[in-house]
Formats: structure tokens, C-alpha cells, sequence
């Protein structure tokens, strides 16, 4: 099974150590940070990619399923400049450092895609926020003890 934090902690230790600047999850209760910050959605929980792999092991049966799951990455700025060039920046981390960083933790990155607007109108002025979804895909292992038929008696 995947855990959130098996996911979650690499995305944004990973982000906020390229980037200098907050990573957080979006649309959660507490502060926000100043500007410029990073907040990360998870729009799509997981989706099964693929074939399942069972096995067996003494009395040990694991289920092995790859499983994708979709991020939206959005840099969120007083200025849109900061927004651009952050949100640029965070694209760059996943085409490339990002590949090892997350590779370490059994995570792939299937697809990066473009970059563009999400601003906010707040109250009298702009929330500048640019973004672009992230791929992400990872193995699900799930295992469990099963009965086991030791003997068969037939009687005739």
C-alpha cells in the first residue's frame, strides 16, 4: 500500500530544497507563508497502471500494482514575475534533478506538463499564481497471511 507521507514528504522536501522557498499542501487549515510559496494539490489519488503481480511466499501472498497519481504544482506570488520564474524553476527541478531525487524514494515522474496562469482575483488586487500538473507513478505492495491446505484426505 502507498502511504501519503511515502509520497507527499519527497515532493516537497525535495521541491523546497531546489526552490528556497515554503512548499506546502493546498487548500489546508493554518497560515499561509509569505510570498512567494509552493502549494501542491493532489488531484488525482491513484489510478492502477498496468497488470497485477501476484506471488506467493510460504504463507505469504503479495500483490504488487503500479499506480499513478496526478499534482498540481502551483507557485503562488505577490508579483507575477516571481510566480513565472518559480513555477518555471519548479518544472525545471522535475525534468531533472527531480528524476534522482524522487527515484531515491521508488517514485517516477511520467509526464511534466506546461506551465500556465491560475492568478486569484483577492479583494481589490491579484493572488499571481502560475502552475502545471505533475505525473507521478509508483509500485503499491500489499501482502497478507493466507490459509494454506496442508493435507487432503480422500476417502473411497
Amino acid at each position: 500500500m502507498i502511504q501519503y507521507d511515502d509520497v507527499w514528504l519527497p515532493l516537497q522536501n525535495g521541491l523546497s530544497s531546489y526552490l528556497g522557498i515554503p512548499v506546502i499542501q493546498a487548500e489546508d487549515v493554518g497560515d499561509q507563508p509569505p510570498y512567494p510559496f509552493i502549494s501542491i494539490k493532489k488531484t488525482t489519488n491513484g489510478s492502477n497502471v498496468g497488470q497485477v503481480i501476484e506471488s506467493i511466499k510460504d504463507r505469504t501472498k503479495t500483490i504488487e500494482q503500479d499506480t499513478e497519481m496526478v499534482f498540481s504544482i502551483t507557485c503562488n506570488a505577490a508579483k507575477i514575475e516571481d510566480a513565472d520564474n518559480y513555477a518555471n524553476k519548479a518544472r525545471a527541478y522535475f525534468l531533472g534533478k527531480g528524476h534522482i531525487d524522487l527515484s531515491d524514494h521508488n517514485i517516477t515522474i511520467v509526464d511534466v506538463l506546461n506551465a500556465t496562469s491560475r492568478d486569484v482575483f483577492l479583494t481589490v488586487d491579484y493572488e499571481r499564481r502560475v502552475g502545471f500538473d505533475l505525473r507521478l507513478r509508483m509500485r503499491g505492495e500489499e501482502s497478507f497471511e493466507i490459509d494454506v491446505i496442508e493435507t487432503i484426505s480422500i476417502n473411497n
